[in-house]
C-alpha cells in the first residue's frame, strides 16, 4: 500500500520472486543497511559515460571552451570542485558575486550563491560534481555554505546517486548524514506550520488563501503560487512531482482493476496491489515472532486484504484491523471478516479508534501500519502511541517501507530519519532486505508507481532493553559494576 511520504525536499504472486522461506535476517547495523541500499540505488541507476564536468564536443576549439565558461560562470566553479581544487573553490565561494545586466532566466538555475546552482545544460552542481569524484572536503565545504543535498541533475541522479556509483562511501555516509539532519528539521518545521494553522480562526485562514501553499511529497518540495493575473500561466506539476497525501481520500469513490489485482482511488492511483503479497507475508511472519501462533496483532489499514489473509493463517489470538475508508469495510462486512471468531473490525479513522482501545487496556505482541494518502506527521503521530499498544518486552511494529520511493538515495535517508525517530521513544529499528521483482505490466492502469527496485527494506522495530530498564534497576547495575 502506498505509504506516508517524508518531506525528502505490481497480477499474480508467481511474478514476484521474494526469499520468504525463511523470516528474511535484519543487517548487522545501520551502516551496513545503508551502504547495501545506496549499492542497490547504483546498480538501477543508468551509468553513463558523458563527462558532465565542462564537457566538450570534438568539434569544440579552446577558445570556444572558454567562451563558455565565462557565459556559465558556475561551470567554472563546477570543474573546481570535480578536479578537487579545494583553494579555487574557497575562492569562488568567497569573492563577491557579479550582478549581471540581464538577470538569469529560471531555465539557467543561476539565482543563489554559487554552492547551491547548477550548470544549465547539465544540471550538475557543484556538489554532484564533488561527490561524483570522492572530494569529502569540498563536499563538506559546500554543504556548510547551503549547497543542497538532493539537487538532480537531468539524468535525474543526486549527489549520493554519483558518490555510490564510485563507490566513495565516506562522502555517501556524510551526505546520508547531511540528508536526515535537514529533513529532520524541515519536517519539524512542517509539523510547526500546520499546527500553528490549525490553531487559527476562520477569519485568519481566509486572509492565507492567496499565500503560497507547500505540497510535501516522497521527492521534492513543490510549491504552487495562485494569481489572478490573466496573462500568467502555471505549467502542470509532473504526475511523479504531486503530493501523494490525500486529505479526501475517504471521500473518494475507489474501485478494483479489470483483473482484482489492484484497488485504485478515483485518480487511478493504486491503494495496494497483489504483487505487494510475498512483502506482506514476509512482515507476517515477523509481527507473529517467525510464524509464532497466539499473537495479539494490530493492523491498521486493510486495503485488500493481503497482510491480515497472512495473519489469520497464523492463527492469532486476538487480530484487530482499523479501517478507516467506508467501501473498503463495506468489501470487509461482505467478504465475512466482522464475523470471524478471532477478529475484531474497528471501523473509522486509527485517531479515533486507537485511543478507544488504549482506554481498554489493550495491547499487541505486533503492530503493522499501512495506510493510505495519509501526511508524514500522521505517521510520526501514530508511532507516538506504540508505548501505550506494543507490549513490553518482546513488541515488534513495523510498517509498508514505500518512503521516498522514487530515488533509493533519498529512500536511504527516509529510513534512517524514521530510525532516528522510533529511537527517540525507545525502539531499536533494522531494516531487513528482501529481494522482489515487480513485473512492468503489473502497473498497467496505475497512474503512478509507488515503487522502484529489487530489494525491498521491511522495517523491524524492537525494545531497546536499556530503554526498558527502570531508572532504579540502572542505579543498581551502575552500582554493581563499579
Amino acid at each position: 500500500m502506498a505509504s506516508s511520504s517524508l518531506p525528502i525536499s505490481t497480477t499474480t504472486t508467481t511474478k514476484n520472486t521474494i526469499d520468504t522461506s525463511s523470516t528474511p535476517s535484519p543487517p548487522p547495523s545501520t551502516a551496513t543497511t545503508t551502504e547495501k541500499m545506496m549499492v542497490e540505488a547504483a546498480e538501477m541507476t543508468t551509468t553513463t559515460t558523458t563527462d558532465n564536468n565542462l564537457a566538450s564536443t570534438p568539434n569544440e576549439s579552446p577558445s570556444q571552451q572558454q567562451q563558455q565558461q565565462q557565459s556559465c560562470p558556475i561551470r567554472t566553479m563546477i570543474d573546481a570542485c570535480s578536479s578537487g581544487n579545494m583553494t579555487h573553490v574557497q575562492q569562488i565561494l568567497h569573492q563577491p558575486q557579479p550582478q549581471d545586466a540581464t538577470p538569469p532566466t529560471t531555465e539557467q538555475n543561476d539565482y543563489g550563491t554559487p554552492a547551491t546552482r547548477q550548470d544549465p545544460k547539465t544540471g550538475q552542481s557543484p556538489l554532484i560534481a564533488a561527490a561524483k569524484n570522492g572530494h569529502v572536503p569540498i563536499c563538506k565545504l559546500l554543504l556548510e555554505h547551503g549547497a543542497p543535498w538532493n539537487a538532480m541533475d537531468r539524468e535525474q541522479k543526486c549527489a549520493g546517486n554519483w558518490a555510490t556509483e564510485g563507490e566513495h562511501w565516506d562522502v555517501v555516509n556524510l551526505l546520508v548524514d547531511a540528508g536526515t539532519a535537514a529533513e529532520l528539521i524541515l519536517g519539524a518545521a512542517i509539523r510547526g506550520s500546520m499546527q500553528s494553522r490549525s490553531g487559527m480562526g476562520q477569519g485568519e485562514e481566509d486572509s492565507d488563501d492567496n499565500e503560497p501553499t507547500t505540497d510535501v511529497t516522497t521527492t521534492t518540495t513543490t510549491t504552487t503560487t495562485t494569481t489572478t493575473t490573466a496573462t500568467t500561466t502555471t505549467q502542470p506539476i509532473p504526475v511523479e512531482h504531486q503530493p501523494c497525501t490525500k486529505p479526501d481520500y475517504l471521500q473518494q469513490t475507489i474501485r478494483y482493476n479489470p483483473t482484482k489485482t489492484a484497488l485504485l482511488d478515483s485518480d487511478s492511483d493504486a491503494i495496494m496491489m497483489e504483487w505487494e503479497r510475498p512483502l506482506m507475508n514476509a512482515h507476517a511472519s515477523i509481527l507473529t515472532d517467525t510464524n509464532q501462533p497466539h499473537k495479539r496483532i494490530l493492523n491498521v489499514g486493510f486495503g485488500m486484504g493481503i497482510i491480515d489473509t497472512a495473519l489469520q493463517e497464523l492463527n492469532p489470538a486476538l487480530h484487530v484491523i482499523i479501517e478507516a475508508h467506508p467501501m473498503v469495510y463495506e468489501k470487509m462486512v461482505e467478504d465475512g471478516w466482522d464475523r470471524k471468531e478471532n477478529v475484531r473490525v474497528c471501523f473509522g479513522r486509527w485517531q479515533d479508534v486507537i485511543p478507544k482501545l488504549v482506554g481498554e487496556g489493550v495491547v499487541f505482541d505486533g503492530v503493522f501500519y499501512d495506510t493510505y494518502g495519509e501526511h508524514f506527521t500522521d505517521l510520526e503521530d501514530f508511532q507516538g502511541l506504540l508505548g501505550e499498544l506494543l507490549v513490553k518486552p518482546g513488541g515488534v511494529y513495523s510498517f509498508f517501507n514505500g518512503l521516498a520511493p522514487d530515488n533509493l538515495f533519498f529512500h536511504g535517508v527516509a529510513c534512517q530519519c524514521v530510525k532516528l525517530q522510533l529511537a527517540k521513544l525507545g525502539l531499536d529499528t533494522e531494516f531487513a532486505a528482501c529481494e522482489i521483482k515487480v513485473d512492468e505490466a503489473d502497473w498497467n492502469g496505475v497512474r503512478r508507481k509507488y515503487w522502484h527496485g529489487q530489494t525491498y527494506y521491511l522495517p523491524i522495530a524492537t525494545w531497546n532493553e536499556d530503554f526498558l530498564v527502570t531508572p532504579a534497576v540502572k542505579k543498581q547495575k551502575r552500582v554493581t559494576s563499579s
